[in-house]
């Protein structure tokens, strides 16, 4: 049934799977913050063992230390949601700053694009890699800055910065991918 839906409807069809998948990613995302944060349906298990989300902060804010690292600072990570350069300030990682929404859109346009199999896994991957990169280089870049200036006041808007310049770099990255399929065009394999 759909694929003759596909068939007929090519456009429509990739608009649900695509705002599907967004769904099932983003939503699906912030439940799994839910069973993982104390109080309310708190799980203990999902939270020792299945927590992702904390593993990709925790990847964000380890590579971050490194990156203030090379620039001459040493910092520690608290509580596993703040990065703090020693003798200095700190910038928290709340859940929104992890870029789960980012990383969602990705994937769900990656995933319900038509495209070969092999193309799709390598521009998931790489468009994930990138957009963890990204935020990598602004938590310790706003670190550093904020060291420097001592003022945080002055950057209170890097969340909204970083997302439009992140989508902006998402869309042109889908242009990129989707314009040779345009020439191009194949069936998924």
């Amino acid at each position: 049934m759909f694929s003759k839906l596909n068939n007929k409807y090519p456009e429509a069809f990739f608009i649900a799977k695509l705002v599907t998948l967004f769904s099932i990613f983003y939503f699906g995302t912030e439940f799994w913050i839910g069973i993982t944060a104390k109080g309310g349906l708190y799980s203990p298990f999902c939270d020792n063992y299945l927590n992702y989300v904390r593993g990709l902060r925790l990847l964000i804010l380890n590579g971050a230390s490194l990156i203030c690292l090379v620039f001459g600072y040493k910092t520690t990570i608290i509580d596993t949601i703040s990065l703090k350069i020693i003798g200095g300030y700190q910038v928290n990682m709340v859940y929104s700053c992890i870029g789960y929404g980012l990383l969602s859109c990705w994937a769900a346009f990656i995933i319900a694009y038509p495209s070969k199999k092999k193309r799709k896994l390598i521009w998931l991957l790489g468009g994930l890699i990138a957009i963890c990169f990204a935020n990598i280089i602004r938590v310790a870049g706003l670190l550093i800055v904020v060291n420097k200036t001592k003022n945080v006041a002055r950057f209170a808007n890097h969340h909204e910065i970083f997302n439009a310049v992140a989508y902006s770099i998402i869309i042109l990255l889908l242009y990129i991918y989707t314009k040779n399929e345009v020439k191009n065009p194949t069936k998924s394999k």
